[in-house]
C-alpha cells in the first residue's frame, strides 16, 4: 500500500486497512455520520475523504460490529470516546502515518513540526540540540544504571554537535567529518577576528574523540578501530560538552552584537 502523509483516506485505502468491503465502509459513514468527518460524506459528486480520527471511529465500530449489530451500544461508546482506548490503538497505528501533514494551526503536545516554516533551525542551533540529546542520554544512563548500554548514542551525540558548531563557525559548507581539520580552520578564524587560540582542555576533547572516530563512523555503527579497553567518565565529558557549547555560544554572541 502507498505510504499516505496526508491523513486521509479513500473508501477503497480505508476498507483495506480495516478489512472489510467497501459497501461496509459506505454503511458505517451513513450511520455513523455524527461521529466522523464532514469528508466521510461529502456532497454529490465528491469523493470520500476519511481523516485519520474517522479511522479510529471505524476501528471502534469493527470491534463491535456483528451480524446484528447494537448501534446504539456502539454510538453510547463512541459518545464516551471509547475509540481512543485500546485495544483498537494496534489497527489505528496500521493506518497513522509517521510523518502527517499538518491539518491546524497548533500542534499537539508529544508532537513537533518539520518542513515547511518549522525548517529554520540553523548549524548552529541543531549542534545545540544534539549537545541537550546527549546530554539528557547521560542523565538517563546515569539516573538508571546504562552506562554501557548508551555509551556510543552519547558519544556520537556529543562528536556530531561538535562537528556542527565547528562548521557553523566556519561558515562555508564543509563536507569532511574529520574534527581535526574542521578545528584547524576553526582556530585560524579565532585567531583572525580574535587573536586567540582555544584553551587546551577545549583541543583535548577533539582530539580524543577524533582519535577514537576520525571518519564519524564508529559511535554511529559500532565500528571499532581500537582494541584498548578504556573507560569514559560520563559526567566528566557532560561536563566539557557545557564548556564547549558555552565557548561556542559566547563566539556566536560577539559576532551578532558586532554585525559579523
Amino acid at each position: 500500500m502507498k505510504l499516505n502523509y496526508s491523513l486521509f483516506y479513500g473508501v477503497s485505502e480505508l476498507s483495506q486497512i480495516l478489512n472489510v468491503d467497501r459497501d461496509t465502509i459506505k454503511k458505517w459513514a451513513y450511520l455513523f455520520a455524527n461521529y466522523l468527518s464532514d469528508g466521510a460524506n461529502p456532497t454529490k459528486g465528491s469523493m470520500r475523504q476519511f481523516s485519520f480520527d474517522d479511522v479510529r471511529v471505524f476501528t471502534y465500530i469493527n470491534w463491535y460490529w456483528e451480524d446484528e449489530p447494537d448501534v446504539e451500544s456502539i454510538k453510547i461508546g463512541l459518545n464516551r470516546l471509547e475509540h481512543h482506548d485500546l485495544p483498537y490503538g494496534e489497527v489505528e497505528a496500521s493506518a497513522r502515518p509517521i510523518f502527517r501533514e499538518v491539518e491546524e494551526s497548533s500542534i499537539e503536545r508529544g508532537s513537533a513540526g518539520l518542513g515547511g516554516m518549522f525548517d529554520s533551525v540553523d548549524k548552529f542551533t541543531l549542534a545545540g540540540s544534539y549537545r541537550f540529546a546527549g546530554d539528557l542520554l547521560v542523565d538517563s544512563a546515569i539516573k538508571n544504571n546504562e552506562e554501557s548500554e548508551l555509551l556510543y548514542p552519547i558519544i556520537f551525540t556529543y562528536r556530531h554537535a561538535i562537528e556542527l558548531y565547528l562548521k557553523a563557525i566556519i561558515g562555508r559548507e564543509e563536507i569532511t567529518h574529520d574534527l581535526i581539520e574542521l578545528n584547524k580552520k576553526f582556530k585560524e578564524i579565532l585567531k583572525s577576528n580574535f587573536n586567540t587560540t582555544p584553551p587546551r582542555w577545549f583541543d583535548n576533547v577533539i582530539i580524543a574523540l577524533n582519535d577514537f572516530d576520525p571518519r564519524g563512523v564508529v559511535f554511529r555503527y559500532g565500528e571499532q578501530t581500537y582494541k584498548d579497553e578504556m573507560i569514559v567518565d560520563l559526567s566528566y565529558l557532560r561536563m566539557m560538552m557545557e564548556w564547549i557549547s558555552e565557548s561556542f555560544l559566547l563566539i556566536k554572541n560577539y559576532w551578532m552584537k558586532n554585525g559579523q
